[in-house]
């Protein structure tokens, strides 16, 4: 079964993480669309209707509802329940994966394939201080702590929702506790006279492939 994770992260959250296998007509069959939604899956290529179909498909089973609920964006392409505006969602793809959270607060998530890349384009989204901090590692957790920085800014930049934010300017991600497996993360987004804190929760997951992924969850501090 290619659900490979469910867990509460916190509270009235659910974060589900899919490994995608099956062909576009398994998510299709039981998916009913609205017309907007038909008309932006209609447009999108075949890669993406995979990834758009599965997290469509993974989040109506993670709210329990009995029908779907419609799934509509805002002015900056935010995804939101059109029918219950009381619940949240995030939606995250990578590689043949797909997360999804659900809460009953606002909240962003992200996941991540580890890839070769991410030391390389690092200082592209990590403060100085930052990269500091994850330099400090030896080599196998320097790279997964990359990965975090970068799933804890995805899933905070979804959760602000208003786009235009720098990741090494507005966002900030310290506090970091992790033993390989998991850990959690102070996050702060800062913008003119905008200023809000957050939790971030970390996950690694050792897949049935050659590939290992990062998750990382957000919600505001209480």
């Amino acid at each position: 079964m290619p659900l490979i994770l469910n867990i509460h992260p916190f509270e009235d959250a659910t974060f589900s993480l899919w490994r995608v296998t099956e062909p576009l007509s398994f998510f299709e069959k039981d998916l009913p669309l609205s017309e907007a939604e038909a008309a932006e899956l209609a447009v999108l290529r075949e890669h993406r209707r995979g990834e758009w179909l599965s997290s469509r498909w993974l989040l109506h089973r993670t709210t329990g509802a009995p029908r779907r609920i419609p799934l509509v964006k805002d002015a900056f392409s935010k995804p939101f329940f059109l029918d219950e505006p009381e619940m949240f969602c995030s939606l995250s793809h990578s590689r043949h994966f797909t997360g999804t959270l659900t809460a009953r607060r606002n909240c962003g998530c992200d996941i991540q394939v580890l890839v070769d890349k991410m030391p390389r384009i690092a200082p592209r989204f990590m403060s100085a201080a930052e990269l500091a901090f994850a330099e400090a590692w030896e080599n196998d957790r320097r790279n997964e702590l990359y990965h975090l920085f970068w799933t804890a800014k995805e899933s905070l930049y979804k959760q602000y929702g208003l786009r235009a934010l720098d990741f090494t300017g507005h966002i900030s991600v310290g506090d970091v506790s992790w033993n390989g497996y998991e850990g959690s993360a102070a996050g702060h987004i800062r913008k003119h006279d905008f200023s809000a804190e957050y939790r971030v929760i970390f996950g690694k997951i050792e897949t049935d492939t050659p590939q290992s992924l990062i998750w990382a969850v957000s919600y505001e501090a209480d």
